[in-house]
């Protein structure tokens, strides 16, 4: 083969390693991206060919400039720290959701219907919320949210400060979301049992404090930390049953390759939704207890939904030039 017949047949090769990396460079990798390991290692060996046989300089150093520039970006890209967490939550985070869009949405009814529908009929038919709840539990949501208490009275009663609400907080709602992810791996199933099960908890929670307690107190508890809490548990799920449904159907790609790329696509999700629930902890430790008036609370409350939506809906989509 000739020098000329070399660069002929393996052209397509290196131009498409130069788009990748010109996308990566210019911040518009996508799920592409994912290609950029495997092409670069091909480069290096049609470097190592073209070496071997003497090609002329214009080739080696073309696919040398290559190799070199393909090693940097990755190597800046495997690096870590903060800046590619902090690209991970602002930018992949969001981008990742609004490609699962339909996912979202699904989850989303699936979490806020039985809420909604289980505690509407709560007042009329206590029954259900209460062998769902059991008698410890009822016994300490009359203590926050009774007509007599404030949650922040129970906050300093039983955790003695702020500062140790909020551990427990953070421990119980990012727990829940690696739970939910974690059960992905059943087909789905188990991503689907926490996603419905705290949807069923959380109707009966409130169903029952309009039947026997304060609503005021427990929406303006509630209402800002409730924001980033709840996206961040429907998030969880999406990422769990991201894949679970790579578990049932891989494709044309082999289960094992088919879990890895689910898997990569799922990451953004589960980090965002732990981000987004450890906020919303720092929120239920030190903002909620504070003893504000309902409209402060309601202010803010409205604020936070507005952020995370806006957030959700704009991140990481690139500005106009």
């Amino acid at each position: 083969m000739t020098p000329a017949q070399f660069e002929k047949n393996i052209e397509p090769r290196w131009q498409r390693l130069e788009k990748l990396l010109q996308n990566v460079e210019q911040g518009k990798a996508g799920q592409d991206a994912v290609e950029l390991p495997a092409v670069f290692r091909q480069v290096c060996h049609d470097l190592s060919v073209a070496q071997h046989r003497m090609s002329p300089q214009r080739i080696t150093q073309r696919l040398n400039g290559l190799a070199i520039r393909a090693y940097r970006v990755l190597e800046r890209r495997g690096a870590g720290g903060w800046e590619t967490f902090i690209r991970l939550f602002a930018v992949d985070f969001p981008r990742a959701v609004r490609a699962e869009w339909k996912l979202f949405w699904w989850c989303t009814a699936l979490f806020y219907l039985p809420a909604v529908l289980l505690a509407a009929i709560t007042p009329s038919h206590p029954e259900w919320a209460m062998a769902l709840l059991g008698p410890e539990q009822m016994i300490m949501i009359e203590s926050m949210y009774g007509e007599s208490s404030t949650p922040s009275d129970y906050v300093r009663d039983n955790f003695g400060s702020s500062f140790a609400a909020f551990c427990f907080y953070i421990w119980n709602n990012v727990g829940i979301d690696f739970k939910t992810f974690a059960g992905g791996m059943l087909g789905g199933v188990g991503a689907l049992f926490v996603l419905l099960f705290n949807a069923f908890y959380l109707g009966a929670v409130f169903g029952y404090v309009h039947y026997s307690g304060n609503p005021l107190t427990l929406y303006t508890w509630v209402i800002a930390h409730g924001a980033p809490e709840l996206t961040g548990i429907v998030i969880s799920a999406m990422a769990g049953l991201r894949v679970g449904l790579t578990v049932l159907s891989p494709g044309r790609l082999s289960r094992r390759d088919a879990l890895v790329l689910s898997g990569r696509k799922a990451l953004p999700l589960l980090t965002g939704a732990a981000v987004l629930t450890s906020l919303a902890a720092v929120l239920e430790g030190f903002w909620s207890p504070l003893d504000l008036g309902a409209p402060v609370k309601f202010s803010v409350g409205a604020l936070c939904w507005l952020a995370v939506g806006g957030f959700l809906f704009l991140g990481g989509r690139e500005r106009l030039k």
